[in-house]
């Protein structure tokens, strides 16, 4: 398994999903991450 650093596009993208209440699922499933990388981002974050 191959693990990546989120890039700094990602993280805004990530920031501007979640304002727009887009649900996590489609958030990581549109950036090809896990679903806990993606709330993991908005744990720490928001």
């Amino acid at each position: 398994m191959t693990y990546t650093h989120l890039t700094t596009d990602e993280l805004v993208m990530i920031e501007a999903y979640y304002h727009q209440n887009i649900a996590v699922t489609t958030i990581s499933a549109r950036l090809k991450h896990s679903r806990m990388t993606v709330y993991n981002v908005m744990s720490s974050t928001f």
